[in-house]
């Protein structure tokens, strides 16, 4: 899912346009980022990959601004794909 997304997001004359088999390397346990807190595997984890795709560093983020992530995290989705159950109260 996320290379369908990436596809349709950046811009044809940005993105290399192969056929050539993905290959991938594996980061060292030095450069990839470690939470402490339990829980927040997937928002560091969403957050990784954005910045990865963006070709920034992921420095800026830890466990004392995760919470603050999180959060917007949860409103760009919920903005972006609704939420049922508060568009029915707001019927009522």
């Amino acid at each position: 899912m996320i290379p369908a997304m990436l596809s349709v997001h950046i811009p044809a004359n940005i993105r290399p346009n192969s056929r050539k088999k993905f290959s991938f390397r594996r980061r060292s346990k030095r450069y990839t980022p470690q939470n402490i807190q339990v829980g927040d595997c997937g928002v560091y984890s969403l957050k990784f990959v954005e910045c990865l795709a963006l070709g920034v560093t992921f420095d800026e983020i830890n466990d004392q601004n995760i919470q603050g992530l999180r959060m917007k995290m949860a409103t760009d989705i919920l903005a972006e794909g609704g939420n049922v159950v508060t568009d029915q109260m707001m019927a009522k």
